[in-house]
Order: C-alpha cells, then sequence, then structure tokens
C-alpha cells in the first residue's frame, strides 16, 4: 500500500459561502477514504477553494488519481459546491510500499 497526498483546486460558477473552506474539510473529515485532511484555503474573488488530503491506494498513481479525483469530486458535493469544477489536482506519494 502506498499513501498518497492529493491537492486539489476547485472552480464554483456561483459565489463561495464564507466558510466554504471550512465547509469542505469537514465534509472530506466525514468521508470514507482520506486518511488524513488538511487545510483549505478559499479565495471569493476567484470563486475558487483549494484543499489537500492523504489516501492509501493498492496499485499506484493512476489509482490515486482515480480516487483523489472521485473523493475531490464528492467532497465538493457534500460541501454544497456541486456545480464547482476541478481546474488543478496534484498526486504525490509519500511513503513507501508496506511489506
Amino acid at each position: 500500500m502506498h499513501d498518497y497526498r492529493i491537492r486539489f483546486s476547485a472552480v464554483d460558477p456561483e459565489p463561495l459561502a464564507t466558510d466554504a473552506a471550512a465547509r469542505l474539510v469537514l465534509a472530506l473529515e466525514d468521508m470514507p477514504g482520506p486518511e488524513r485532511i488538511g487545510e483549505a484555503v478559499q479565495d471569493d474573488d476567484a470563486r475558487c477553494v483549494d484543499a489537500e488530503f492523504v489516501i492509501r491506494v493498492q496499485h499506484g498513481m493512476a489509482d490515486a488519481a482515480r480516487d483523489g479525483s472521485r473523493l475531490a469530486k464528492e467532497g465538493l458535493k457534500a460541501a454544497n459546491m456541486p456545480d464547482a469544477t476541478l481546474v488543478q489536482m496534484h498526486v504525490f506519494r509519500e511513503s513507501e510500499p508496506e511489506t
């Protein structure tokens, strides 16, 4: 198993709520899958939110990218930003495989 850090940015067509970043963190914390949640920040003028989390996957980066994208979109929906579009995602391997 490998741990991967997923960092993503999403843009919402609607103005962000004042607590959008905090709601995104809470949504990710309540979801199965993320091992650790980093902080999230928002740029109200750009209608953009940035967040990060760590997931554990069996096979590699392609699985981490697929699962990370799905979790990011689900987190946005749960944080009441269902129309937000992922505009950037970075996937970083954090750990060596467990033996």
